[in-house]
């Protein structure tokens, strides 16, 4: 009895030191952290809507001069809306 636990204990040692053999030998595991996007590291500035006040990117709002300024929009429609608002 006392052989075949020494045979198991001696298969544990030699399966785990051949474990971690091939992890070393791999080289590190790919790293799962974010890639930071073309947009940049800090991510992007959000811009509100005027009339909605809803928060969006400024890369994917609807850009418009209006009274002189420029003005970011969620969608066309706010866009329209605040322009008919404004007169």
């Amino acid at each position: 009895m006392t052989r075949l636990l020494i045979l198991a204990l001696l298969g544990f040692l030699v399966y785990t030191l051949w474990s971690a053999l091939r992890r070393a030998l791999s080289g590190p595991p790919p790293s799962r952290a974010p890639r930071a996007s073309a947009r940049g590291a800090r991510g992007e500035d959000m811009v509100q809507d005027p009339l909605c006040g809803t928060y969006v990117p400024r890369g994917d709002a609807l850009e418009s001069q209006i009274g002189g300024e420029r003005r970011y929009f969620c969608s066309a429609r706010c866009r329209d809306a605040f322009r008919e608002k404004q007169g």
